[in-house]
């Protein structure tokens, strides 16, 4: 069974031409992270750390093979499942992963950053902060999506409570994770790091994890940029087919 997990401002709707291309509706466990989706109250965890043990715990009946997929955050946080509980997966796709800051400056930096951001969200509310949200150069290529797949995108962002995205800034953040490059360097799960050829930031950080981990591998899209979801999903249901077959040998 897949575990699959979405980006900020994403939602399990994240993943739906993805689960039709593999024909997987019956065998993917898709939840909804901390502050995504308006019952976000009821199952929202305190810390990064607390994320993880609540999803964990989804998995004690989940068949296997048990392959996990996360993208930007999602993938932030299937890394910190893998390190918790290596034994429970048995392969890995992440896409446009960041491992973790190594530094207490760099900590600072982001939490700065994130708290501006949560404070667009609740004092201009969710239209103003998804205009900025979209405006970043980490989005450019997107542009050249079609219309219809970019309103789409959007309606999904709009349905969420500004509170509950400002609180997973708060709460799942990239200054609030564990730097999770030693636990990396030394799991012996297969895992495949994807990435945009066009990211040239998470490329980079992708070939350097890699170096450490003979059972880490690169897979680089030609001609698009962070959110490989949207941008070439073909390429990641053919990357989760593959990685379902190696696991099933």
């Amino acid at each position: 069974m897949w575990t699959m997990l979405h980006g900020f401002t994403g939602s399990p709707n994240s993943y739906s031409r993805i689960v039709r291309h593999l024909g997987v509706e019956r065998r993917a466990l898709i939840p909804a992270l901390t502050g995504h989706g308006d019952d976000w109250r009821g199952r929202a965890a305190g810390s990064f750390e607390g994320e993880v043990t609540r999803l964990l715990a989804l998995h004690s009946e989940v068949e296997r093979p048990r392959l996990l997929c996360g993208y930007s955050l999602g993938a932030r946080v299937a890394l910190g499942l893998l390190s918790r509980a290596p034994e429970l997966f048995d392969g890995a796709l992440l896409i446009g992963l960041h491992p973790g800051l190594d530094s207490t400056s760099a900590r600072e930096e982001r939490r700065a950053l994130d708290a501006r951001r949560a404070r667009l969200l609740r004092e201009r509310g969710l239209a103003a902060f998804i205009m900025e949200w979209e405006a970043l150069p980490l989005f450019a290529s997107q542009r050249a999506l079609p219309r219809n797949l970019l309103d789409e995108q959007r309606r999904h962002r709009l349905a969420h409570d500004p509170e509950g995205l400002a609180r997973s800034l708060e709460v799942l953040g990239l200054a609030e994770m564990p730097d999770y490059r030693p636990a990396m360097a030394s799991l012996e799960v297969p895992i495949t790091l994807m990435t945009g050829s066009l990211d040239l930031k998470f490329s980079k950080m992708a070939n350097e994890l890699a170096d450490k981990n003979v059972h880490v591998r690169t897979q680089r899209v030609d001609g698009v940029g962070h959110n490989v979801l949207i941008e070439a999903p073909s390429d990641v249901a053919t990357a989760l087919a593959a990685m379902a077959e190696l696991a099933q040998r």
